[in-house]
């Protein structure tokens, strides 16, 4: 399966005149290899020219990455690492946009190529996912609901929002999963504030609480939103409440082909006819796959297609500063037409 992913990227990088494309440890070099690890101060890169890829690795990686069933050249310490490449000076060369500024400044010292972004390879290939990929972040979904759903039996007067937070997390930690991104649970008046991870605020009767979670499984990510109310929520949290899932299921209308920016206008448009408009603060969605937010991305002024195999969030938000916000989220697959994949209710959950 990888290696035929790396002979998809040949395909691109024939047509896009690319001699080399050069990964770090990122979710790229997860997608093509199946490894992944944290990046150091050694250069441990994988490398795909036109007939060849195989990792430049310490030597105290060999072993490891040997299983992978690339090529590995290792290096010492102390020894040129650069010096074992087969790369030729002047070659066009696309580099990892994660990858350190140090490596970067040393091939382009030692090589002098023409550099672009491997995003603009790699992203093409990874927007549209194989069934394997939909199966494992469909699986996903299930433990991170299921952990949500037990979470919600946690939620009492009188925890703080970080408090609560953790408590979400301890039942990932219960599956064996760990967080996709830093659990963003808020309550109150902070919900108006969209990316406020958590606070010492202890949660009360009448709270509204966003709880913006999702995990990282066999190296997929998912990310959803629901909300809650600490009691019978009020009629105005009620009555955006109901604006914004409407607003979520006017885009999850959307059908295959459509711009991204025009998912987006689906659910701009029921929210402005609210009058909400101005309280609909980011955009409609992102992709997700193994990172929490790759292409597309579903926002004004995005031209680019929608197409089959594409998974994305839709997660339109009205948020009111000073009083509360609204935000529901799923994650969706692009096959003919959007087809949520969660399963959960979106209703807001009373506790």
């Amino acid at each position: 399966m990888k290696r035929s992913r790396v002979d998809k990227l040949r395909d691109l990088m024939g047509k896009k005149e690319v001699d080399y494309v050069i990964l770090g440890p990122t979710s790229n070099m997860f997608y093509l290899t199946g490894f992944t690890d944290e990046q150091m101060e050694r250069p441990l890169l994988f490398i795909v020219s036109r007939d060849e890829a195989y990792f430049l690795a310490p030597k105290l990686y060999e072993e490891q990455l040997s299983q992978t069933g690339f090529s590995v050249l290792s290096y010492h310490d102390g020894e040129d690492p650069y010096s074992l490449t087969r790369m030729e000076k002047r070659s066009r060369v696309a580099l990892d946009d994660q990858l350190w500024t140090a490596f970067t400044y040393q091939i382009e010292k030692r090589f002098s190529p023409t550099l672009s972004l491997a995003s603009s390879l790699l992203m093409e290939l990874r927007s549209r996912k194989e069934q394997e990929e939909i199966d494992i972040m469909m699986e996903g979904i299930t433990t991170a609901e299921s952990s949500f759903l037990d979470f919600l039996n946690e939620v009492k007067e009188g925890l703080s929002e970080c408090e609560l937070a953790r408590k979400l997390e301890e039942e990932f930690s219960v599956r064996g999963v760990s967080p996709s991104f830093p659990t963003i649970l808020t309550s109150g008046y902070n919900t108006s504030m969209p990316h406020l991870r958590c606070t010492n605020r202890k949660v009360k009767k009448g709270d509204v609480v966003i709880v913006d979670f999702g995990i990282k499984f066999k190296g997929y990510s998912t990310d959803s939103t629901r909300v809650v109310s600490v009691g019978s929520p009020n009629p105005e949290v009620k009555k955006v409440h109901d604006v914004v899932v409407r607003a979520q299921e006017e885009a999850e209308s959307s059908v295959s082909g459509m711009k991204a920016k025009d998912v987006d206008r689906l659910a701009r448009s029921v929210i402005e006819k609210e009058g909400m408009g101005n309280f609909f603060i980011h955009r409609t969605g992102h992709g997700i796959g193994i990172d929490v937010h790759e292409d597309p991305y579903i926002s004004k002024g995005n031209e680019e297609a929608v197409d089959d195999n594409m998974t994305f969030t839709v997660e339109p938000g009205v948020y009111i500063p000073g009083k509360f916000g609204v935000r529901v989220e799923d994650m969706v697959l692009m096959k003919g037409r959007v087809r949520p994949m969660n399963s959960l209710s979106k209703e807001i959950y009373i506790v």
